[in-house]
């Protein structure tokens, strides 16, 4: 993701194995995540934002277009250059104004 950094995008993790936003923020930190992330309050995957998304497993990554659709979702990684490519696509898809 880190050649896409500069593009009309934007990735957000929801975290549904258990932690609090505390061990979450640790995470982020040691690991040096440069994206927002949420924690989905509840047990695994039946917390609300699980529910809402119908989210069945870990990880799950969906690609959103620039009219919030779901373009893609992927259940497990799909690897780094499937997911570039994903975003390529939407941002060459998305209007002008939009690609600063």
């Amino acid at each position: 993701m880190t050649k896409l950094k500069d593009k009309p995008f934007a990735l957000i993790g929801v975290h549904v194995g258990g932690l609090d936003s505390k061990g979450l923020k640790e995470i982020m930190e040691s690991s040096k995540l440069p994206w927002r992330s949420f924690v989905d309050a509840g047990n695994a995957g039946a917390g609300p934002i699980a529910k809402k998304w119908n989210q069945s497993a870990t990880p799950t990554f969906y690609v959103l277009d620039h009219k919030g659709v779901i373009r893609y979702k992927w259940t497990g990684a799909p690897g780094e250059k499937v997911m570039d490519a994903a975003i390529e696509n939407l941002i060459d898809e998305a209007p002008s104004s939009e690609k600063k």
